[in-house]
């Protein structure tokens, strides 16, 4: 089942995880929407959003930071990295100890100067709170030390070769700005109070080509060009002067609104009819493309009836593949298995197809068949309910699948942030439930670790509740291997025992299509590069990257 990975073109534009965006209408002040004014853009995304470094990691977020802040690495869409707070890195023999030699102009938006200290303070706050992307660092770092203003060491647990890769999710914070806002009537981290939590919910303490102007953690986020941006904008004079990222529009306010010109780009849940109807508008675009998104169907291993395998494996063959593919989210392919198909470890063939007979043999050997057939027992589902008509269609796909083999399955959407408060505890996951997964970093571990490791046990990124002892260590194992290919075998053989475990419907590798205002959008970089016929590769968020941007001025 092992692909030569490196023979695929995989286009990954960066839409992270659940998708959501909440059914309310927009238009004014008072629903946190202004009127798109020149040199501007205005995109609508999934909500909430948690800008702070120590706390987001989902789409909304991560685009929130990736301008807000700076990291020591930037992915480049070849799939490598590049120096952006750090000028250069060492690495010992033994890939156990990177030394990172500090970009002397770096500054923050207070114009005071990125110092190593206050890495190690973003790490540690990090790690301290165990939120956000902590669950990279984790169990790897064993230290982060200052050696000096310019100079930031880390020394791991064990070996990693892509440990730069990782730093592309520790966005640095200025720590004397975030220790001036402390709110001290709580001692959640003992002298450091909320460690600036509450400040960081509508502030920024960042260095990167954006800061916030202002945050209504209710439904938007408007951003503003750091003119003093450390980086200069001598080759991006065509960025946008301001951002708004919107939360909370419904479909009809979406098409209302990109049709008025008041919105730039839309999210991609947008239906194929609504689509179609906006781009006949002047000026409005629609982009189809690979989005780097593996759409999963998480089972509750540990909640009847789904901790039989054999209910597991009866689910996964009810499943239409093709009419997912073909209709609901067209141009998408049948997901391999837990890994994105290109990225390393990824496997040629998923064994699970549509198959009604095999579905209903496997059922027949649960332990819960009699009181699944007699409708005693029942399946509950959860979509998103802010995942645009696409999630309800296929959860109505799934529902119908069940059924032909005599099984009931109720489905229910919510709000995601309903969907996270459920993921929390075991009882309150339900059976079935939807995840729109891309990896933090093009790397097949990060699939694996994000949605099967038992450090995300109780967040979104992993509902099933596997808690395997067994593929805990052979995740932690494979990603300290320093050798490409040992790394990659390893990633194969893990990714092989979870499809024979089926903790998840693999449903598929899913496209992506939006509309965007090429009228004021000159130059949409994703757009841009799709259209060149070439491979290239996003990490999540970062198409979203404003520098990179032209608008019309």
């Amino acid at each position: 089942m092992k692909k030569n990975f490196k023979k695929l073109l995989v286009v990954v534009t960066a839409v992270a995880m659940l998708i959501s965006l909440s059914a309310c209408g927009g238009g004014d002040k008072d629903s946190g929407t202004e009127t798109k004014g020149k040199d501007s853009v205005t995109f609508n995304i999934d909500w909430p959003a948690a800008i702070d470094p120590g706390v987001g990691s989902k789409s909304a977020d991560t685009i929130a930071m990736i301008n807000l802040y700076d990291s020591l690495t930037y992915p480049n869409t070849d799939g490598s990295v590049e120096p952006l707070l750090a000028e250069k890195w060492d690495v010992n023999d033994s890939s156990t100890e990177y030394t990172f030699h500090l970009n002397k102009d770096a500054k923050f938006h207070s114009g005071n100067p990125v110092k190593a200290s206050d890495v190690k303070f973003s790490m540690d706050r990090l790690i301290t709170m165990g939120e956000g992307y902590a669950y990279l660092f984790t169990d790897l770092l064993k230290s982060t030390e200052a050696v000096d203003d310019q100079t930031v060491k880390f020394t791991l647990n064990s070996p990693s070769g892509t440990f730069p890769n990782m730093l592309i999710r520790l966005y640095v914070l200025e720590e004397d700005l975030v220790m001036k806002n402390l709110d001290t009537s709580k001692d959640t981290y003992g002298d450091k109070g909320d460690y600036g939590k509450k400040w960081l919910q509508t502030n920024d303490a960042g260095s990167g080509p954006y800061k916030v102007k202002e945050m209504r953690t209710e439904d938007s986020l408007t951003m503003e060009k750091s003119e003093d941006y450390w980086q200069g904008w001598d080759q991006y004079a065509g960025a946008p002067t301001t951002a708004v990222m919107m939360g909370n529009l419904d479909g009809t306010t979406v098409r209302t609104m990109i049709t008025r010109d008041e919105l730039d780009l839309t999210d991609d849940t947008q239906t194929n009819e609504s689509l179609k109807a906006m781009t006949k508008a002047d000026g409005v675009e629609l982009v189809r493309t690979q989005t780097g998104n593996n759409f999963n169907i998480a089972l509750n291993t540990k909640s009847a009836p789904t901790d039989d395998i054999h209910v597991r494996k009866a689910m996964a063959y009810a499943l239409d593949y093709d009419q997912v593919c073909e209709s609901i989210y067209p141009g998408s392919t049948k997901a391999t298995g837990p890994i994105l198909a290109g990225i390393a470890g990824s496997l040629d063939t998923n064994p699970y197809a549509y198959d009604l007979d095999k579905a209903k043999a496997e059922l027949k050997q649960s332990k819960y068949y009699d009181d699944l057939i007699s409708g005693k027992k029942k399946i509950t589902l959860t979509y998103c309910s802010e995942g645009g008509d696409n999630q309800e269609k296929l959860a109505l796909l799934m529902q119908s699948g069940l059924d032909k083999i005599g099984v009931t399955c109720e489905i229910a959407g919510k709000p995601f942030a309903t969907m996270m408060t459920d993921a929390a505890t075991v009882e309150t996951t339900p059976n079935a439930a939807f995840v729109v997964f891309a990896g933090p970093y093009l790397d097949g571990g990060v699939f694996l670790k994000s949605r099967y490791h038992s450090s995300s046990c109780g967040s979104w990124e992993q509902m099933e509740w596997l808690q395997s002892d067994k593929i805990d260590k052979e995740i932690t194992d494979a990603m300290a291997i320093a050798d490409e290919k040992e790394r990659t075998a390893a990633y194969e053989k893990i990714s092989e025992e979870l499809i024979d475990l089926c903790p998840t419907i693999w449903v598929g590798d899913i496209a992506s299509s939006f509309a965007y205002r090429s009228d004021n959008i000159v130059n949409l970089p994703v757009a841009e590069k799709f259209a060149s016929g070439k491979p290239f590769v996003y990490a999540g968020g970062y198409s979203y990257y404003l520098r990179e941007f032209e608008v019309k001025k």
